[in-house]
């Protein structure tokens, strides 16, 4: 939908999603919505209260900003949800009023209005909320991964107050003001700087990373880990390759790796996190599992097949099944009955939300 001022200037995609507390139906047909992302529920305290939320979606070139006000809610990620609904995007969520929790791992952390928490999709999480306002951003993962070298570290990351954290807050806020009279050509600029931003607020992980490693050693965990990163498809990428590298001892190495489980477990993971987005990406041309194994290093498809289970739950084939049907359901279910009979498109005359 392009909606123009002059039939020759192209202006960004806005919706509104409106769910009213009156409407019986409103509370699953907000789960549906939200279904490629999280799955949603009320939380079992607020269950007598009736449920209500109110969603604006701006699309901007290689993001998504978005304004939401809801009573309480729950929202979860789960394995099954990643591989059935794609894996690539990072959310940095702000509460502008209240608070809201995110478990990860067992670890809950309790974010304030104002701070900008980062969550990678592609990684489980459970978010729960007595009231929802929020403002969040939605940016491709292969926009950020050139400039954070440890972006599956952002998972659970949060952006404390202080100007950067304030301007890129500020920035998402101007979007959801501005929505609908932002032209296509602008939005292309605005999406870079707010990507920069964003990549810009991640910048203590790579400290924290510094600080992990001993002070003895002249080679840092930093350098090392993004050598990782860089060679997670080389089959070769081993302990050794990283003593030859780095010219280093190997309980030197051990000791930098020691935090994380060692070494070779971290290599390990690292590859079969990389093998889950390769599986479960239907934007990407299908490839053998047993393939795809090889190529990673695995000395045998039923190994590679153990490790991945035991991490995700799912097996390759599995995880990939599930991708594929997801996929197939969006494209029979484009515009879903029950659900798009709340989204309208916002338009130039409309007001932006308070």
């Amino acid at each position: 939908m392009d909606q123009t001022a002059d039939n020759s200037i192209a202006f960004i995609d806005c919706y509104r999603a409106e769910f009213p507390a009156d409407d019986p139906q409103g509370a699953s047909s907000y789960a549906r919505m939200l279904a490629h992302v999280f799955d949603f529920e009320i939380p079992s305290s607020a269950v007598a209260v009736p449920f209500s939320a109110v969603t604006e979606i701006f699309s901007l070139t290689d993001v998504t900003v978005s304004w939401t006000s809801s009573t309480a809610s729950r929202f979860t990620r789960t394995t099954q949800t990643i591989a059935a609904h794609g894996t690539d995007q990072i959310l940095v969520v702000c509460y502008t009023h209240g608070s809201f929790t995110m478990t990860i791992a067992g670890r809950t952390t309790r974010v304030e209005a104002g701070e900008l928490a980062f969550i990678d999709l592609s990684q489980e999480i459970v978010i729960e909320a007595p009231t929802v306002e929020n403002v969040s951003l939605a940016v491709s993962r292969r926009k950020l991964e050139p400039m954070v070298p440890f972006l599956d570290d952002a998972h659970g990351f949060v952006r404390g107050h202080g100007p950067l954290a304030s301007v890129l807050r500020d920035m998402m806020k101007d979007v959801t003001k501005m929505g609908p009279t932002i032209p296509v050509v602008d939005a292309r600029a605005m999406s870079a700087a707010i990507i920069q931003l964003a990549a810009a607020c991640l910048e203590p992980l790579s400290r924290q990373q510094a600080d992990a490693g001993p002070g003895r050693s002249t080679v840092s965990l930093v350098a090392i880990k993004a050598f990782v990163e860089q060679r997670l498809s080389d089959p070769e990428l081993r302990p050794q390759t990283l003593l030859d590298e780095f010219g280093i001892t190997r309980s030197t190495l051990y000791r930098l790796f020691e935090p994380l489980g060692g070494v070779s477990a971290y290599i390990t993971k690292r590859k079969l996190q990389y093998a889950f987005r390769l599986v479960t990406d239907t934007l990407q041309p299908p490839q053998r599992i047993s393939q795809l194994a090889y190529d990673l290093g695995f000395s045998h498809l039923s190994v590679f097949t153990r490790a991945f289970k035991e991490l995700f739950g799912l097996s390759p084939t599995e995880a990939r099944s599930l991708a594929v049907q997801s996929k197939e359901r969006e494209i029979q279910l484009a515009a879903p009955d029950g659900v798009m009979k709340y989204v309208k498109p916002i338009t130039l005359s409309q007001s932006a939300p308070p």
